[in-house]
């Protein structure tokens, strides 16, 4: 293999790597400040956009489960870990999700992908593994933890039109120094 071929092969590594890497960096966040719970999965999930971008959806596949993998091991904040893990794939999905030509249908399916993945985030957190701390914080009101998962579901679809925002800047910005 030519030195020419070997570049051309592990820039995607080297630069899937670095995304990962770094992804994971932010995760760790999550553990240091409470707050950052739920911003440092989303936050970490931008990193897939410009792997998707430069590299195509199978790298950015690996990059959110070595990322999924490393939060879960050496990640503090369980919580946040499992949010990347049940969430952190839909810059991934998300042209899929906007190839839906009626807004309302489109509305509706997020709608669902993100309330059946926190459904099944929670679900595996309080009956598979049993983390107390969470379980604890959930013993309020019916009601209480039906507001909050209502909340979560409205962040999640802000979280969807900041995403295409993000999306944009970055093509305008990195994609105008590359071509």
């Amino acid at each position: 293999m030519g030195k020419k071929q070997q570049a051309f092969t592990s820039r995607p590594i080297a630069f899937c790597a670095m995304m990962a890497a770094l992804g994971t960096v932010i995760m760790l966040t999550g553990g240091l400040i409470p707050v950052l719970t739920y911003c440092s999965p989303l936050i970490a999930s931008f990193l897939l956009i410009p792997v998707v971008d430069q590299h195509g959806r199978k790298h950015a596949w690996m990059v959110w489960a070595v990322t999924s993998a490393l939060s879960l091991l050496i990640g503090v904040d369980k919580e946040a870990s499992f949010f990347y893990l049940f969430l952190g794939w839909y810059p991934i999905l998300k042209p899929f999700f906007d190839r839906i030509p009626s807004p309302v249908l489109r509305f509706i399916g997020k709608l669902l992908v993100f309330s059946a993945a926190i459904g099944m985030m929670y679900a595996l957190i309080f009956f598979v593994f049993r983390i107390g701390d969470i379980i604890e914080s959930f013993s309020a009101l019916f009601w209480v933890n039906l507001l909050f998962f209502a909340g979560l579901a409205a962040v999640m679809m802000l979280y969807d039109r900041l995403l295409v925002a993000i999306w944009i800047i970055y093509l305008k910005r990195f994609r105008r120094n590359r071509d």
